[in-house]
């Protein structure tokens, strides 16, 4: 049945990953009773020091039952249920939990594996952690893609109310292109299903969420990286730590679902915001402007996260045609000044 689903989304041009957890298994899972697989576990032991990596590694994570990779049964185990998914589903992608509580020879081993499978297969970690050189250091390993926490941490920041530098958020770009072998492939996010939801923050800060999001989603689908909507961001939903930010699926229309929709059509359409060249032109606090820029086409964004209106004037050599720019989110127009 799985596999009926990934043909048709294949039909509709979807490509479809999957999460994969080779870390851990459930909390009540039979293995724990299997006499055969006693020595698949690490000791029952909490990370007590996360800057310990055998620590990071062979704990506990939140009480789950830690498997040692380093037993070649349960490598061998674990590679050819991921090699197996792909050969019976055709699926394109695994995205990659608790990296960083796995091996890194581990890690090599499966990305060579899965890859020998499907052209083109792609794999996206989540390593959790605030240093990007940490998270750049995986990439070694063969995995293509790491869902970016840097940027999370300072997104939600700076959008979680008006008045806040969106230059910062240059700064992290700019330290990614020089950390990563393809930066433009980063999985970008502000909500996620281990953190107060987006909403939440906002309302803490005593920001409006509606617009606190159309600001962060508008930067996150016109900036280099691969945008990640998690479930229930699209309607403002709230929630605050884990699990208070998985609660079900609330469907209530709001202006955010036509909004979004309308900025995946212009990432769609403009190759210039998934690959261009991405450059700052003005830095003003919570106003910005930054352009992004493929061959002959160039766009530009302004955001302005403030509480009052912005006029600004950017300068022609900024752009390599001399033409009428053109709105492409709103209604509003830029007027060509004379000099």
């Amino acid at each position: 049945e799985f596999k009926k689903l990934v043909e048709e989304a294949h039909k509709r041009g979807i490509k479809v990953i999957l999460d994969l957890v080779v870390n851990h298994t459930g909390y009540n899972s039979p293995w724990l009773k299997d006499p055969e697989k006693k020595d698949w576990f690490h000791e029952n032991r909490p990370i007590m020091n996360w800057n310990n990596q055998e620590e990071v590694e062979n704990g506990w994570v939140s009480g789950l039952p830690d498997l040692d990779q380093d037993n070649p049964e349960v490598e061998d185990y674990l590679i050819a249920m991921a090699k197996w998914w792909i050969q019976e589903t055709d699926i394109d992608g695994y995205r990659l939990d608790t990296v960083k509580h796995v091996p890194k020879s581990f890690w090599e081993d499966f990305t060579k594996e899965v890859k020998s499978v499907k052209k083109d297969f792609f794999l996206i970690g989540e390593v959790w952690h605030n240093d990007p050189k940490y998270i750049a250091d995986y990439g070694k390993t063969g995995i293509d893609s790491f869902v970016n926490y840097p940027f999370y941490n300072i997104a939600s920041t700076v959008f979680n109310s008006p008045g806040h530098s969106i230059g910062k958020l240059y700064s992290v770009w700019k330290r990614d292109e020089s950390l990563y072998n393809n930066p433009y492939i980063l999985g970008n996010f502000i909500d996620n299903h281990d953190n107060p939801r987006f909403a939440r923050v906002v309302l803490e800060s005593g920001g409006n969420p509606i617009t606190q999001l159309k600001l962060a989603l508008s930067y996150m689908y016109t900036v280099p990286g691969v945008p990640i909507i998690y479930y229930g961001t699209e309607v403002a939903m709230d929630g605050g730590n884990d699990p208070d930010n998985r609660r079900m699926m609330e469907f209530d229309e709001n202006e955010l679902i036509p909004f979004i929709s309308k900025l995946a059509e212009i990432r769609k359409e403009h190759r210039a915001l998934s690959r261009g060249e991405y450059e700052f032109l003005i830095d003003r606090g919570g106003f910005a402007v930054y352009k992004r820029q493929d061959g002959n086409e160039t766009l530009v964004i302004a955001i302005n996260n403030t509480d009052e209106d912005q006029t600004v004037k950017v300068p022609a050599e900024s752009f390599k045609s001399n033409g009428q720019l053109k709105p492409l989110l709103n209604g509003d127009k830029a007027i060509r000044g004379k000099d």
